[in-house]
């Protein structure tokens, strides 16, 4: 292997290092679409997954401790936030929320996935480990 060669396999590892620091470790609180837009435009190459909730909700309570132990095992591939309806409509209405828990999956600012209703561990896990990114 020529030293050009490993220098590009040098230089791509210090890029995934670096992407994979700068991963947010929590999850994130949307307030407002400006917040919103920071995010998806920041993290543009990676899959935000949103959860839409709203305190009086019983099954958005249910769902809570679920998208906290699936954060806590993929937040090194995916970016994790949640939206209260309540406080946000104009987020809720603009990306099609009529009903909640509402799980979204946004990369950039394109919806490709929505899952309206509680969702199981087990569903939720299986479609991230499809979707995982290799580090």
């Amino acid at each position: 292997m020529s030293d050009d060669e490993l220098e590009k396999i040098r230089r791509k590892k210090v890029e995934m290092l670096l992407k994979f620091q700068a991963m947010p470790r929590e999850i994130i609180t949307i307030n407002n679409a400006e917040d919103l837009n920071r995010l998806t435009n920041d993290f543009s190459d990676k899959i935000v997954v949103i959860d839409f909730w709203a305190v009086w909700c019983s099954p958005c309570k249910i769902f809570a401790p679920i998208f906290q132990k699936i954060h806590e095992e993929f937040y090194t591939h995916f970016i994790f936030a949640k939206i209260n309806v309540d406080e946000n409509p104009q987020i809720a209405q603009h990306l099609g929320i009529t009903s909640i828990p509402t799980t979204v999956l946004l990369k950039g600012d394109k919806v490709f996935r929505k899952f309206v209703g509680l969702m199981n561990y087990s569903t939720l896990k299986g479609m991230l480990e499809k979707l995982k990114p290799e580090l």
